[in-house]
């Protein structure tokens, strides 16, 4: 694992130099939701840097995810950061860090750092853009995964993409490839099927057409074809999917920002004798919109529908159905409030068997919270948050109930 964590890192930071030579980023690196209106260490004309410290303690009721006999725990959390921007004439290079070091207050086992790394690259020519950009993370987060399990994990998502637009025509090609790799290689997941048989590729290529209809408003067209390889074993089915969808980008209000897509997958797995399901055919959503009721209210919806490779038992997959509400009122520049919510049903395809009960397991996932936010000064942030969240499930083993409450402070520049 060190060997490959290594190789991994040495692959991201060949990458970035590379692309810094032919391209740059799509976003610039000094944005941060703690410090929105930092700018950042000016180095000359050359580049500008920047970095920041979050500091904050959670109490947390179920640190293990249980369905019962929950933990409590208080956790400190160190997020230090740090990144670098270097424009050059209408193009940008960026690269950045960010550490999240996790100590829990009685239940040391459970302490962890997590990692991200970022590399963005901007080549902005007369008549296109080409971006390339690059994001490694190394990380666990029971949340994330479908058994509530602390799995170490690592990804490592690249992507390049040339677009341009000529009057009310546009278009852009693109090329993804995200590999995932899973920790406790020998922990089986189902019969002999262990994690490290679940490590894979997955390589993406996709075309987008879009036509501005509206000053602010464009309507797209795209099309995605991918491929997913499991490499370190035969066991899992690797697979071809296509998707297609039509879709909405811009302002066609003055109050409304919308990037929202809908449409169809086709997923078609290899044969095998263990997992369960051959193919999926279904509808995928993507996307959203922003109301801006007034200059101080947001209302903001998100949804998705989309499929996933699934870590549990004998699945290829699992149907993911998302809808995330958020309102935020801000009382003047510095100080905001919100509240959130998103609930989340995912459902198998096929049957399987926990405790003796036997049918197709479901998920639902309730979450909900409020946060206060207090810009104090450019560089320093304030932060209370509380949130709820109830799974219930067709298997009650997987089934539970969590409460966190979090104060934070980020310092910066």
């Amino acid at each position: 694992m060190r060997n490959r964590k290594v190789r991994l890192i040495s692959i991201f930071f060949a990458a970035l130099l590379i692309s810094s030579i032919f391209c740059n980023p799509t976003f610039a690196q000094l944005e941060n939701p703690d410090l929105p209106k930092r700018t950042g260490l000016k180095v000359g004309d050359v580049a500008s840097m920047h970095g920041a410290l979050g500091v904050s303690e959670e109490l947390e009721t179920n640190i293990y995810l249980a369905p019962s006999s929950r933990k409590i725990d208080v956790i400190t959390l160190l997020k230090p950061s740090a990144g670098i921007e270097i424009p050059l004439r209408d193009n940008r290079i960026s690269a950045d860090y960010e550490a999240g070091i996790y100590m829990y207050g009685q239940y040391h086992s459970q302490n962890h750092i997590d990692h991200r790394a970022r590399g963005l690259v901007e080549l902005n020519l007369t008549d296109y853009k080409i971006t390339i950009k690059d994001t490694f993370r190394d990380y666990t987060d029971r949340a994330s995964d479908e058994n509530s399990r602390r799995i170490a994990r690592e990804d490592n998502n690249f992507r390049t993409a040339i677009n341009a637009e000529f009057d009310k025509f546009g278009f852009e090609l693109g090329y993804s490839n995200i590999l995932d790799i899973y920790g406790s290689k020998d922990d089986l997941v189902y019969q002999q099927i262990s994690y490290g048989d679940r490590d894979r590729f997955t390589n993406i290529v996709n075309g987008i057409v879009s036509y501005r209809f509206m000053p602010k408003t464009s309507a797209f067209l795209e099309a995605d074809i991918g491929f997913i390889n499991y490499y370190n074993s035969s066991i899992p089915p690797g697979s071809i999917f296509t998707d297609w969808y039509m879709g909405l980008k811009g302002k066609p209000t003055s109050k409304i920002l919308i990037n929202l897509k809908g449409g169809f997958r086709y997923q078609n797995y290899d044969s095998s004798s263990i997992y369960a399901d051959k193919f999926y055919f279904g509808p995928v959503i993507k996307g959203g919109l922003d109301f801006l009721m007034t200059k101080d209210d947001t209302f903001n919806l998100a949804l998705e529908k989309g499929v996933y490779e699934s870590l549990y038992a004998n699945m290829n997959y699992y149907d993911a159905n998302i809808i995330y509400l958020k309102y935020t009122h801000k009382f003047n520049e510095k100080m905001l409030v919100s509240g959130f919510g998103n609930y989340q049903f995912n459902s198998y395809p096929s049957s399987t068997t926990e405790n003796g009960q036997t049918g197709k397991r479901y998920d639902n996932i309730l979450t909900f919270g409020c946060l206060g936010r207090y810009d104090i000064r450019r560089w320093l942030s304030a932060e209370l948050k509380y949130e709820y969240t109830n799974k219930w499930s067709k298997f009650d083993v997987f089934d539970y109930v969590d409460n966190r409450v979090m104060v934070s402070g980020t310092a910066g520049f």
